[in-house]
């Protein structure tokens, strides 16, 4: 009588073990590895820096020459005086309840906020809003690397009639970044007409 094997005899075959093999990382591989890091971060930082700065930049103006056109516009609209002014305490209306912001009455950064309220009777002393005079936009501070200031002497509040004029405000303004100094790539002037037209001028470039 012929043998059958045990494994055929019940309808198996014979199974192959597979081994798993677990490569680990050697020290050679880590140091390559983090030595590949460290140049694609040397590269990559400075980039970045630029990027952040370039577009901190871009919103500064961009908001600035947008509020002082609003402010002009809602003159027009408002057929009466409308009055935009640095503020130093525009924290005042994140406050619950919310605060009343008021125009600066020292110092000469436009980077500290500011504030556009309706001024009516195109008053050259109201510094703060009020139910007569109420509160329309507050652009809360920036960045304490840029400061916004006038070239020539602070100006603080820039006040447009009902027919989009401000008489004695034609003057520019300067946007330094702070760790460069005025030679910097990222200055800026903003020049500002008596109509309300604002430009913007890299590096030294002078108003029309």
């Amino acid at each position: 009588m012929e043998k059958t094997p045990f494994p055929a005899l019940l309808g198996h075959t014979p199974c192959k073990s597979k081994s798993l093999f677990v490569a680990g990382v050697t020290l050679i591989e880590l140091l390559i590895t983090m030595a590949i890091l460290a140049v694609i971060i040397s590269v990559g930082l400075p980039n970045l820096r630029e990027f952040l700065v370039r577009s901190e930049v871009s919103t500064i103006t961009t908001e600035f020459s947008s509020d002082i056109a609003r402010t002009r516009i809602e003159a027009i609209s408002r057929n009466g005086c409308v009055t935009m002014c640095s503020s130093t305490n525009t924290n005042l209306a994140l406050n619950s309840p919310a605060g009343t912001p008021s125009c600066a009455t020292s110092g000469n950064n436009w980077q500290t906020g500011w504030i556009i309220f309706s001024n009516p009777n195109c008053s050259t002393t109201l510094n703060t809003p009020n139910a007569n005079n109420p509160l329309l936009v507050v652009r809360q501070a920036g960045s304490a690397q840029f400061q916004l200031t006038r070239g020539v002497s602070a100006m603080r509040r820039i006040t447009f009639d009902s027919r989009g004029l401000a008489a004695g405000i034609q003057s520019n303004f300067t946007l330094t970044y702070i760790p460069e100094g005025i030679n910097s790539p990222h200055y800026r002037t903003v020049c500002l007409s008596s109509a309300g037209r604002v430009t913007i001028k890299k590096f030294l470039e002078s108003c029309p």
